[in-house]
């Protein structure tokens, strides 16, 4: 069964993040895109790094992740931009 827009995204979503906390010479344990479920709010992915023990995250709306099916870019882009700024 080929992947929906949605899919696809939270994947070059995930990538792009792993990226660039390479980029930023961060050391990560994990990288977790997830949707649905009790602890994530509706129509909402939350994109989830563990650093040392600690998570922190960022929440895209799911027409955001949807739009990344290509390529990160627009506001999700900024969006993970501040996001690793404040990993740093």
């Amino acid at each position: 069964m080929p992947l929906n827009a949605f899919e696809k995204g939270k994947l070059k979503i995930a990538a792009h993040v792993r990226e660039e906390l390479e980029r930023a010479a961060i050391a990560f344990v994990d990288i977790r895109c997830q949707s649905g479920g009790l602890h994530t709010p509706r129509d909402t992915t939350r994109v989830s790094v563990t650093l040392a023990g600690e998570s922190k995250h960022v929440d895209l709306k799911a027409g955001e992740v949807e739009e990344c099916e290509s390529i990160v870019v627009g506001e999700v882009w900024y969006k993970i931009a501040g996001f690793i700024e404040q990993l740093k």
